[in-house]
């Protein structure tokens, strides 16, 4: 029943009018009972009836969202999911565009994302009845139609090695999220608006429940002053205030019906009520404010007097006190944020102290953690690759952090050191040692380089060796033949000093004769 006619039909038809008493004075106590009893009943049931009728409202309305704004508001989720980690794929395929083996590994991953997303895009497009839905969708499918177009081209390209595709892919896949941002934001307004709904239509129920248990109460009270008289009423109706305010049910009606001190007594309480309600609506909206962001919005203390003001006013301190502590806070985090150590928080009381100890245990984490990697960077800077940081110290990310830093030294001294083995044993001449092991990167390289230079080394010692063997074999020859022309020689002088006797013993006859011609042309003379 609404108030506004329950209250005219109050003021039409008090319950201690004269026609009310008339229609009672012959009954007896009993029946009088018997029918306030009656009527209290019958309210209770109509009560619990519309009581039900609009929980059953309210859960039908909750059904609805669960079995379609929430599956939509998933789906949509595991769209932009999915363009997250088809993205991840793009990149390790232009990262790893050198290597067939992840070209093809991100290329099927790539096509079975592609084809599941297409085929979530529509699922959800073809559930879709409302026209800005199906625009937005719309809009969404064309964008992510060029972005997978865009992608299909990269994956044709990346095997050709070029990766001019891969530029406009990050804006592609932006867009494309931004529209399933779009759709997932008009999605969560459908599904705000409608707990919206639920919850008005909740605070509607709640407030038609109260008002009819109010009504079964004053209808109550009514039947107790027909039998109670006049004076019962007013005084039961000031102790069921009184106690509602006591426990805080501050959303009780007050009728005010009578004009003596109960009345009075009533418009006090009523007051007082409206006062009361008036510091909580306040204090609901600074809360409502703060919820929203406005952390310095305060209560106006001006406007509530004695008592009131004090609470709105040391309301208001509490307040300003614990945002100056969470400020303070927020203030040293940035510090900390950009690599500024160098300040401690304050000390803060009691148990407000936790505050200050945590943030001492993120500027001593912060601190460690800095120091560690400062550290292990000198020693590898100092080409010393044997420091390791203390893992036990830290936990979670950190540790992480440091088990990372442990597997850089660790991996980079272990390979410089199989580097170091190979160099030692080229010196020793030792050309059958090669670098063997599982290595990633530029310490592949390094290992395939060392073994190729050793490979190069060998080939060209075996080809001095090669060298050697057939200069020795023609310096066999060579001493040989040298052998034979000594041997020649020697008879050949043999033979040079028989000639040169035999002209000595020609030019002695040649002397001889010339000197006879001589002596017989003086003798012809």
């Amino acid at each position: 029943m609404d108030r506004h006619c329950f209250r005219q039909m109050h003021r039409l038809h008090p319950p201690n009018s004269i026609e009310t008493t008339f229609m009672f004075k012959h009954l007896k106590i009993g029946k009088r009972l018997a029918i306030g009893f009656a009527v209290l009943v019958l309210l209770i049931v109509v009560t619990g009836a519309f009581s039900a009728q609009r929980m059953g409202v309210a859960q039908d309305v909750v059904v609805e969202i669960t079995n379609k704004e929430v599956p939509a508001i998933r789906d949509l989720g595991r769209m932009a999911t999915m363009l997250a980690e088809y993205r991840v794929s793009e990149r390790g395929l232009v990262a790893g565009y050198e290597d067939p083996e992840k070209v093809a590994e991100y290329t099927d991953e790539l096509i079975a994302g592609g084809k599941a997303f297409d085929a979530l895009s529509k699922a959800y497009g073809s559930s879709l009845t409302d026209p800005q839905d199906k625009a937005l969708h719309q809009e969404m499918m064309a964008k992510a139609a060029l972005y997978f177009e865009n992608s299909r081209r990269l994956i044709e390209s990346v095997k050709v090695g070029d990766l001019t595709p891969a530029s406009g892919a990050g804006d592609l896949r932006q867009a494309t999220a931004d529209a399933v941002g779009r759709m997932l934001d008009a999605k969560m307004k459908v599904l705000d608006s409608a707990v919206a709904a639920q919850e008005a239509g909740y605070n509607t129920n709640i407030k038609a429940i109260g008002l009819l248990v109010a009504v079964a109460l004053m209808l109550a009270i009514a039947a107790a002053v027909l039998i109670t008289r006049s004076i019962v009423r007013p005084m039961a109706e000031v102790a069921s205030v009184a106690d509602a305010v006591a426990r805080g049910q501050l959303d009780r009606q007050i009728v005010i019906d009578d004009r003596s001190e109960l009345g009075d007594l009533l418009g006090s309480m009523q007051r007082m009520q409206t006062q009361v309600k008036a510091v909580i609506a306040a204090q609901g909206e600074m809360a409502a404010r703060h919820d929203e962001g406005r952390i310095s919005y305060r209560i106006d203390d001006s406007v509530f007097p004695g008592e009131y003001g004090r609470m709105v006013r040391e309301t208001n301190a509490l307040v300003a006190q614990h945002i100056a502590v969470k400020m303070s806070a927020v203030n040293m985090m940035r510090r900390y944020a950009v690599g500024d150590l160098s300040a401690d928080m304050e000390r803060l009381p009691g148990e407000k102290a936790v505050i200050t100890e945590a943030m001492d245990m993120c500027k001593a984490n912060l601190s460690a953690i800095n120091g560690e990697i400062k550290r292990l960077a000198a020693a590898a800077a100092a080409g010393d690759f044997t420091h390791r940081g203390d893992v036990e110290k830290y936990q979670h990310d950190f540790r992480d952090m440091v088990e990372g830093l442990n597997r850089l030294m660790e991996t980079t001294d272990g390979n410089l050191a199989d580097v170091s083995e190979l160099l030692q044993a080229i010196a020793r001449g030792d050309l059958t040692a090669r670098m063997e092991g599982d290595f990633h990167g530029v310490f592949a390289r390094m290992r395939d380089d060392a073994n190729a230079t050793v490979a190069q080394l060998t080939e060209i010692v075996g080809g001095i060796q090669m060298a050697a063997l057939s200069i020795n074999t023609a310096a066999g020859e060579i001493a040989s033949g040298n052998s034979d022309l000594s041997r020649r020689t020697e008879q050949q002088a043999a033979n040079l000093e028989e000639t040169a006797a035999s002209m000595e013993e020609l030019t002695s006859t040649v002397r001889q004769n010339a000197e006879s011609a001589r002596q017989a042309n003086q003798l012809a003379i």
